[in-house]
């Protein structure tokens, strides 16, 4: 979840080394957005250091730095 955010922002997320991970355009009240820490595509993410770059018109820029780590899949819970 990526919280306090301005009603009308672009929220992009990248990984450490630029490449496009995923881009939510956000026009509503809620003050959050669910990334369910999957790319573009539908695939989970490694964990890592990813940059998450909000912009708000009128606004302005805030850049964030975030570090995930995944718990390993667990085969015996099917």
């Amino acid at each position: 979840k990526i919280v306090n955010l301005p009603k009308n922002c672009v929220v992009t997320i990248y990984n450490i080394s630029g490449t496009l991970i995923r881009q939510y355009t956000k026009d509503d009240s809620r003050t959050y957005i669910d990334w369910d820490l999957k790319n573009h595509a539908g695939i989970p993410i490694a964990g890592g250091v990813y940059l998450i770059h909000v912009k708000s018109p009128g606004l302005g820029e805030k850049i964030i730095k975030w570090f995930g780590t995944l718990r390993p899949v667990d085969l015996n819970a099917f």
